[in-house]
């Protein structure tokens, strides 16, 4: 069973704003020409990790204390979370490609697609926590 742990609403915010740190750093890495673009994907990961579970504390619901984004998307019974099938395999960036040198073979395409990803799915994050919607 997964542990969970009910944090306060206001921390959403927290979240948000170092997820949007994350997603700096993802772009940054991306325009650097980074050795490791593997590094890119785990940051824009980390966003949509963050992005989740800052929706998930402002409506009160216990977080998965997890970095696996599926266990964390199902905590969503509305099931309303934009682009959730595109990002169900990135725990890998946050895992296992950690330790890996340069296995992942990213095209400049890929790359792309996550940072949109991950930058939409932080901008609906904002807007659910800003409006203070309740599951």
């Amino acid at each position: 069973m997964t542990k969970t742990r009910k944090f306060r609403p206001a921390y959403a915010h927290e979240l948000l704003s170092v997820a949007a740190g994350d997603l700096d750093s993802a772009q940054l890495l991306a325009v650097g020409q980074a050795k490791r673009k593997e590094n890119i994907l785990f940051h824009c990961q980390q966003v949509v990790e963050k992005a989740l579970k800052a929706v998930l504390c402002a409506r009160g619901i216990p977080v998965p204390l997890v970095h696996d984004l599926p266990i964390i998307l199902d905590r969503f019974v509305d099931r309303q979370v934009p682009f959730e099938e595109d990002v169900g395999d990135w725990g890998q960036f946050a895992a296992i490609r950690r330790y890996e040198e340069g296995v992942a073979d990213l095209t400049e395409e890929e790359i792309t697609g996550a940072l949109k990803i991950a930058a939409a799915i932080l901008s609906w994050a904002e807007v659910e926590v800003k409006t203070g919607v309740l599951g």
